[in-house]
């Protein structure tokens, strides 16, 4: 599931949590505690701890799903190799 996760958050974009959670067939918490288990283990890193809802100064402003406070993390380079 973890390779599964990280297989979906490289291939860009943004995802809601709602919509990974889908995706994983799991609930919106175990995607929390699977997303902090990812960055402990050095796979993900988290670059904004909310997002400043101050979408036209955002690299990802039209992407964005997200439309309120939410978390946004990256693949690390261990990441990026643990999802090819």
């Amino acid at each position: 599931m973890l390779e599964k996760l990280l297989r979906i958050i490289a291939t860009g974009g943004v995802h809601s949590y709602k919509e990974l959670a889908r995706r994983l067939e799991i609930a919106e918490a175990l995607l929390d505690t699977i997303l902090e288990d990812l960055v402990r283990m050095g796979y993900l890193r988290l670059t904004h701890e909310s997002c400043c809802a101050s979408c036209e100064h955002c690299p990802m402003g039209d992407a964005c799903a997200v439309g309120h406070a939410g978390r946004v993390w990256v693949l690390t380079e261990a990441g990026q190799r643990m999802a090819r």
